[in-house]
């Protein structure tokens, strides 16, 4: 984490009494028509998942502060809070966001030079007057306040939007279904995980159904939280990769996750019995450096998507080209309701 990163999550915690403050006052500002490129303007462009206005607001002040404590006072800044659907900009003003693929963007609108502030080029791309939180930033901040449970949207169920399609290489990643799916539901997921298992048990069997008549895919990829279930993972990523046997990887996540839901935690060596009884291999002419290739590629791409905790999935609409991230459990009524709502 970034120091730049660091100083505004020290201004957001030392001011967060002050977000219930002004809710139960009636104080925070409630968006009406406005203009993103008005000077002194708090922009925030969400893409079809309106934004928690409240939590927003906090960040104004929050960046309002920065700005003057880091410049010694020198350019204080009264920002007013626009918020804008992707879809109501006008094409120029949308190119200049064609390239972020973390939504709602947030940024400001200013003629002043804020360059004169500390570390504005590792917290701002700069386009005009247009100053853009950048993306590794903005994740940074939205991932603190989910860990603190702040939803940064207004449906709390869904962590952010993305335009960020998750890789799906069949040659490395399990597929359960059709490639051709509507949805692809990508599951970041460690073995030792209650909540994971929590959801193999709860929510999986509605969602195979949908899997079997084709409108899902299930993409398992690792995000591995707890220390000592890297072996684990190892062994499973090998058996398909020698393999490319998506069912036998499902069906021992499933029994893992029966280990777990009854507290236990398999070993390594469970693992490998259970591959050995399920599949009759017990070793794979597979190299180390293969396999964590692929394990830290899959906890790379979680962390692009703002995800630092198992469970976590992106929800893909293939045809679209847009995605959902939603970070810890989540039940089946939860991610169909999701859907319906904002995926179409």
């Amino acid at each position: 984490m970034n120091k730049t990163l660091l100083i505004i999550i020290a201004v957001i915690a030392v001011a967060g009494a002050a977000i219930g403050i002004l809710y139960a006052m009636g104080l925070i500002w409630k968006s009406t028509t406005c203009r993103i490129d008005r000077d002194g303007t708090f922009f925030v462009v969400y893409y079809t998942v309106p934004p928690n206005e409240t939590v927003f607001r906090h960040l104004l002040s929050s960046i309002q502060s920065y700005i003057a404590s880091n410049t010694s006072g020198s350019l204080n800044i009264t920002l007013s809070l626009c918020i804008k659907r992707f879809s109501e900009l006008d094409s120029n003003t949308k190119s200049i966001f064609s390239s972020y693929k973390v939504f709602p963007i947030m940024g400001i609108y200013t003629s002043k030079d804020l360059s004169a502030a500390k570390a504005s080029s590792q917290l701002f791309d700069v386009s005009g007057k247009y100053y853009i939180i950048k993306e590794n930033v903005t994740l940074g901040i939205y991932s603190y306040l989910d860990y603190y449970g702040v939803p940064i949207l207004k449906e709390p169920k869904v962590f952010i939007e993305t335009l960020r399609e998750p890789e799906v290489n069949v040659n490395e990643t399990p597929v359960i279904g059709s490639l051709n799916a509507k949805y692809y539901l990508i599951i970041y997921e460690d073995a030792w995980c209650p909540y994971c298992a929590k959801f193999y048990s709860d929510s999986m069997p509605m969602i195979e159904s949908l899997v079997n008549n084709n409108t899902f895919a299930i993409v398992l990829k690792s995000l591995i939280i707890h220390p000592g279930v890297e072996n684990i993972h190892r062994n499973i990523t090998a058996l398909y990769i020698a393999t490319k046997n998506s069912t036998a990887v499902f069906s021992i996540m499933k029994k893992i996750y029966s280990y777990v839901n009854a507290g236990l935690e398999p070993s390594p060596e469970n693992v490998t019995l259970l591959i050995k009884n399920l599949t009759g291999l017990d070793s794979f002419n597979i190299s180390l450096s293969v396999v964590d290739k692929v394990i830290t590629s899959d906890i790379q791409e979680s962390q692009r998507f703002g995800i630092f905790g198992t469970p976590g999935f992106v929800i893909w609409n293939r045809e679209s080209g847009r995605g959902l991230v939603v970070v810890g459990y989540a039940s089946a009524s939860d991610i169909l309701d999701i859907v319906r709502t904002y995926l179409g």
